[in-house]
């Protein structure tokens, strides 16, 4: 009697550690996926802005050709970019850059206000379409930050860090790039 209620529990504690790890590995896989669709909504801004950047610089060059370095500098950062497909440290650094270089890119406007830079109606569309996106990355990044946050606060909850441990759950990076 006593051996069968013992296989009885036994088997319970069985059944409820295979539950435990079943629902705990859907979970993290259900996390990771929402994390990289969030990444994904964030790339498709950072593309089009990184598609914007040729017309821009075209315009610009139009109305003068003094800031031909500053132009190189934001090709080659936009080359750049482009190599790092990855979410870590090195691709928040590069963004991080090219989002500093578009910016003195869009500045140049107020510093050519004389040649009608800032009056012409396809760098004005250029600024508010760069702007929109740049708010749109800040948004989406915010989502997915916060995403990386719950992510990583369930990689630490005590009954969860072994699954994440063994099924190699590891930690993402939090993605700030500064306007």
């Amino acid at each position: 009697m006593f051996a069968e209620n013992l296989a009885v529990v036994m088997g319970a504690i069985v059944v409820l550690v295979a539950l435990w790890l079943i629902v705990a590995v859907r979970h993290f896989k259900h996390l990771r996926q929402e994390l990289n669709e969030q990444w994904e909504l964030v790339d498709e801004d950072l593309r089009k802005r990184y598609d914007l950047v040729p017309n821009l610089i075209e315009t610009i060059r139009k109305f003068t050709n003094a800031e031909e370095s500053l132009i190189e500098k934001i090709i080659k950062n936009r080359r750049d970019v482009g190599k790092v497909s990855s979410k870590d440290a090195e691709r928040i650094m590069v963004e991080y850059d090219f989002t500093n270089d578009i910016n003195e890119l869009i500045n140049l406007g107020k510093k050519y206000a004389n040649t009608g830079l800032v009056a012409d109606t396809n760098f004005l569309e250029l600024r508010k379409e760069i702007d929109d996106l740049e708010k749109n990355i800040e948004d989406r990044t915010n989502r997915y930050n916060e995403m990386v946050r719950y992510y990583n606060n369930h990689r630490n909850v005590v009954f969860l860090k072994p699954i994440a441990v063994m099924w190699r759950f590891r930690a993402e990076t939090i993605f700030e790039v500064e306007k």
